[in-house]
């Protein structure tokens, strides 16, 4: 099981990934908005079972999947982060969402 890892503010994920777990800064700099902006389609599934006015079941029980999408920024140098709430904020920062 991989260390658990501590979330980050929307405003301050550019410059944390400046900065090595070590403290150490990063060396050069990274840019996020110069990273390739990449998106992932992943799939969430639940068993979805119908049942009558009493409560029984009706019917063989399904699967339904719907598709979840996050956001990547994939640097040169192979740093590479899920950015899926970042985008969003950062939109609204530079005012391009409308009716903000």
């Amino acid at each position: 099981m991989p260390p658990p890892l501590s979330t980050i503010p929307l405003p301050a994920l550019a410059s944390e990934l400046n900065v090595h777990p070590s403290g150490r800064p990063r060396n050069p700099p990274l840019t996020l908005t110069d990273c390739a902006l990449k998106e992932l389609v992943q799939y969430k599934c639940n068993l979805h079972v119908d049942r009558d006015a009493s409560g029984r079941q009706v019917g063989a029980p399904s699967v339904v999947c719907e598709p979840v999408v996050r956001l990547l920024r994939m640097c040169e140098n192979g740093v590479s982060v899920e950015t899926t709430a970042w985008e969003g904020w950062r939109k609204r920062q530079e005012g391009k969402v409308e009716g903000t």
